[in-house]
């Protein structure tokens, strides 16, 4: 049988973003990667970090 697998939980640090499109329609992501992965495909989006707080309430 092989090693043990450590289980670990995500970072904390993984922040939020709010994106919105110019009619309204918005969407939240997580991770900067995939706002930039968005952006790329759609340059008129909106971006708006969202304050560690709202993490907070999001994750429990």
């Amino acid at each position: 049988m092989g090693r043990p697998i450590k289980l670990t939980s995500t970072s904390a640090s993984i922040d939020y973003f709010r994106i919105c499109d110019p009619e309204g329609v918005c969407h939240v992501v997580k991770g900067m990667r995939k706002v930039q992965l968005r952006i790329e495909q759609m340059p008129e989006l909106l971006v708006t970090k969202l304050p560690p707080h709202w993490r907070a309430e999001v994750t429990t």
